[in-house]
């Protein structure tokens, strides 16, 4: 009786499964089993938290440009004092940090050049005097009809060059400045602070010596950066700029004033120059300094460098993702890079999301830009 009853209950259950209708697969499973066109590939969504994605907008994309830089001096507020003949340093009037004004004695110099330069002034005032008197007497006796028009011709034409004379040689003694003789003081052309001194009383000086004296407005600093080539084409006049310098507690705000059009032959890098947006005490010429340029791409499609990948060696592509789980990879002609990111010449459209961030989960046979 029991062996009876347990081949019913198996015809029963048999008959049971053959009439049930059959479970329809899930969803997920459909989606997972339909094909693909070529170049799309689907992740299994736990696969998403490994990926960052970001989506492509109309405007240039904004970052930072830093470059190692230093603080000068302005150059418009700087004046230099040269020895305008040789010499040597008889006095020095002032030393480095002291206040003048315009027209203050910084050092004395005893020149034979400039004794002879005065004296060459003081002889072509008296040939200028004599050849006033003769082209004076010339034209006298012209009017009493017993003079000769040749002698007089040439009585004006001495004067004519005697006049030149004049005037060089007043040039040439007005630039070695004031003093008398052989000694020539050298004075400041203009109100501020001693930042550099090269003179040592005896010591011989000449005009290709260098600057004897430098004097200049030490509020009046900017800042020189020394930015790569392949980033000054981004860089635009008035762009803010943080000025980050060791010896301060905090960075400086500035501005871009102007950026050199050449380059370092040795160091390939340009000089940005940069406006502080205000004066520090405690700034001096010659501290190191670093700058953080704010840029902004050319308005267009720019994309994070890491998500753009290499296939075959030759082949720029990066993944758009067309549905939750579903990327596409597209090949992209790609511009300049420049700190970080890449302008997309064509292959992508602002509002694409973009994969940024592990593409490489995509396509392990590809390989990363940079």
């Amino acid at each position: 009786m029991p062996q009876r009853f347990v081949r019913v209950c198996a015809v029963f259950l048999f008959f049971l499964a053959a009439c049930s209708d059959p479970q329809p697969p899930s969803t997920a499973a459909t989606q997972d089993a339909e094909p693909l066109p070529p170049g799309q590939v689907r992740i299994r969504p736990a696969s998403l938290k490994y990926m960052e994605i970001q989506e492509i907008g109309t405007e240039g994309a904004e970052h930072v440009v830093w470059a190692p830089a230093r603080v000068a001096f302005r150059e418009e507020q700087v004046s230099e004092v040269i020895a305008p003949a040789p010499g040597r340093v008889l006095r020095v009037h002032a030393q480095v940090g002291d206040a003048v004004k315009a027209g203050t004695p910084l050092v004395t110099l005893s020149s034979p050049e400039a004794s002879r330069i005065r004296a060459g002034y003081a002889n072509a005032q008296v040939e200028l005097g004599v050849a006033e008197a003769e082209a004076r007497r010339q034209r006298l006796m012209m009017e009493k009809g017993i003079g000769i028009e040749a002698e007089l011709l040439a009585a004006e034409a001495r004067l004519k060059e005697a006049r030149h004379n004049v005037e060089v040689a007043a040039r040439a003694s007005g630039f070695l400045g004031s003093g008398g003789g052989d000694e020539v003081v050298l004075k400041a052309p203009r109100a501020g602070v001693v930042i550099h001194r090269n003179a040592m009383p005896g010591a011989t000086v000449a005009p290709d010596t260098g600057p004897l004296f430098t004097v200049g407005d030490p509020q009046a600093l900017w800042i020189h950066a020394d930015v790569f080539e392949s980033d000054l084409s981004t860089i635009a006049q008035g762009a803010p700029v943080q000025v980050v310098v060791a010896s301060l507690d905090r960075p400086l705000a500035g501005k871009v004033v102007r950026v050199a059009s050449a380059l370092n032959a040795q160091t390939r890098r340009g000089q940005v120059y940069i406006d502080l947006d205000q004066s520090n005490p405690q700034l001096r010429a010659g501290m190191l300094a670093r700058v953080g340029i704010k840029i902004r791409s050319a308005d267009g499609v720019s994309v994070p460098v890491n998500a753009v990948l290499i296939k075959d060696g030759q082949r720029s592509v990066v993944f758009v993702q067309v549905s939750e789980t579903v990327f596409e990879a597209r090949t992209v002609v790609l511009g300049q890079p420049s700190n970080g990111y890449i302008p997309v010449l064509s292959g992508i459209e602002p509002g694409d999301k973009v994969v940024v961030k592990g593409g490489l989960l995509l396509d392990g046979a590809a390989s990363q830009l940079l």
